[in-house]
């Protein structure tokens, strides 16, 4: 990943079947530039009424506020230009509050925020994107996520990785995590509340193709598909979901 401090850069831009990513480098403080600095030059690309809601925020959350909303707005412009002067602020939930017509999320990590926009079709109603940490050698020194977010089908699955690679089997899970996630941004707007790590399973093969299967209340009797996939960026791994209309 390139090292320089260029504020809010947007760094890949990919189009799938499913809608656009858009992925920006978050700025660090370094001896040429503060945060101050980067964040001021990050948000003179923001309508004036996300700059207002940026300001409410603690300097953390305003860096990953800044960059999911460059990455949005890219993403945005590339599956509809018409939204380009809309502000995007936030729901209730905290999710996007986008321009009616248009699909979209945002996630973001220490170094990088990445966006997923779409137009609704026969098969998207709503979608999810997640981004999380590839683990390195200091992850195995942490608390195994497995036993909290794995049903036990999932964890079964991993048995044999976790005995022969430690840190694959970390990244197994933590690309399961970045599914489960994804998968929830995508059916937040039907259910509308917190969804437990127990009710989806996630089985993700090594093209990025991934199936979900899921456990929900809300869904019994009703025809509903959701579908992830997933992929890796520099030290990242990216996972988007979309979820059919309900039927």
């Amino acid at each position: 990943m390139n090292s320089t401090n260029a504020a809010f850069r947007v760094i890949i831009e990919q189009s799938l079947p499913h809608g656009h990513v858009a992925a920006v480098l978050l700025p660090f403080a370094s001896p040429e530039k503060n945060l101050d600095e980067a964040l001021a030059e990050g948000e003179r690309s923001l309508h004036a009424a996300e700059r207002e809601l940026a300001h409410n925020l603690a300097v953390p959350r305003r860096l990953s506020f800044v960059g999911g909303r460059v990455a949005l707005r890219a993403a945005l412009s590339a599956v509809s230009p018409a939204t380009r002067e809309h502000p995007v602020l936030r729901t209730l939930r905290g999710a996007p509050l986008l321009p009616p017509g248009i699909l979209g999320s945002v996630s973001h990590k220490r170094r990088l925020a990445v966006a997923l926009a779409a137009l609704p079709t026969r098969e998207i109603n709503t979608v999810g994107i997640d981004i999380e940490e590839i683990p390195d050698e200091a992850d195995l020194l942490r608390h195994d996520l497995a036993p909290k977010i794995l049903t036990p089908f999932e964890r079964r699955e991993l048995i044999t990785l976790e005995s022969r690679d430690a840190l694959a089997y970390r990244e197994a899970v933590r690309l399961r995590f970045a599914l489960k996630e994804a998968v929830y941004k995508a059916i937040d707007p039907h259910v509308q509340r917190y969804v437990r790590f127990q009710e989806v399973e996630v089985l993700p093969d090594s093209t990025g193709a991934t199936e979900v299967r899921f456990s929900l209340p809300e869904f019994q009797g009703r025809r509903v598909t959701v579908n992830a996939w997933w992929s890796r960026l520099n030290e990242h791994l990216i996972a988007t979901a979309v979820c059919s209309p309900l039927g």
